[in-house]
């Protein structure tokens, strides 16, 4: 039994017409006999009564008529499934994400990938700079957007854009972006910043901004999270560098002034990763404006 001899039968039940379904099929009438002879031997029991005017299903036929439609429809439907799966269609993608991506950039490019993947389920996850390729070499995200490249072989990365640092400081505080000339005008703040004993390739950019001003930034709070900082800052606990991304911030209380110095995004994923709904999505990085 195949499911060709099954959908010949059920194009018979439906014709009661051992010629019509035959010149349908096409097949020749004497073939079409032949698999339901075939089928009727295998199963061990009559689906049809001929005679030599009409053709009428046994109520053993009537039953299997009902039940191999239902059966083929579920079965033409996981079909259906298993090739939007495997085009990127269907399917789900879990992407691991620094906060400033939050703020805009990452939300277009969302709804962008949604409105032309409107099957594919999302799960975001932030994760910490300093842990970046932790939840990768995990498993537990499918594709990262950070300002790390990738350093594990396992991994792959590339840029997906590039955007300005920022001073931030609070509202009051007396430096405006109209008269500001040097980050090195404010040698004696205090700073809101990530460990720059870190390694990681961010806090790098860090410490290279700061020795090109010639100087060590002092400060009694560290944090890795931007959102985190941005509220210090609003707090007057210091004035901190950030992606000028989380200008964005809703967060009111808070100036930024726009610094020369760059920071980049990357996009990061397992090298042997094949899902063509990482694809997709890679490619909508890839055509993401930054702003």
């Amino acid at each position: 039994m195949n499911l060709d001899q099954i959908r010949y039968f059920l194009l018979l039940a439906d014709k009661l017409h051992f010629w019509q379904t035959a010149e349908q099929l096409p097949l020749s009438q004497s073939a079409l006999s032949r698999h339901m002879q075939r089928l009727e031997a295998e199963l061990g029991f009559r689906l049809l009564e001929r005679t030599p005017r009409q053709v009428r299903l046994t109520a053993a036929g009537q039953l299997l008529r009902t039940e191999w439609t239902r059966l083929l429809r579920e079965l033409d439907a996981v079909h259906r499934h298993a090739r939007q799966v495997s085009t990127g269609e269907v399917g789900s993608v879990r992407i691991g994400h620094i906060g400033a991506a939050a703020y805009g950039w990452l939300p277009r490019l969302l709804a962008r990938f949604t409105a032309r993947y409107p099957l594919v389920h999302l799960d975001l996850l932030e994760v910490s700079a300093t842990e970046a390729e932790h939840p990768l070499l995990t498993y537990q995200v499918d594709v990262g957007f950070w300002r790390e490249p990738a350093t594990n072989p396992a991994l792959v990365s590339e840029p997906v854009f590039v955007e300005p640092l920022a001073l931030v400081v609070p509202e009051q505080h007396w430096a405006q972006a109209e008269t500001f000339t040097s980050l090195a005008a404010l040698r004696d703040e205090s700073f809101v910043l990530p460990d720059l004993k870190g390694s990681s390739a961010y806090v790098q950019t860090l410490r290279d901004l700061f020795s090109q001003y010639g100087f060590a930034p002092r400060g009694t709070v560290t944090s890795d999270f931007g959102t985190t900082m941005l509220h210090l800052v609003a707090a007057g606990l210091g004035v901190s560098v950030l992606p000028l991304t989380y200008a964005s911030s809703p967060l009111p209380g808070l100036r930024f002034i726009e610094l020369p110095q760059q920071s980049a995004v990357y996009s990061v994923w397992r090298r042997e990763d094949d899902s063509a709904v990482l694809r997709h999505l890679l490619e909508e990085a890839r055509a993401q404006p930054p702003q």
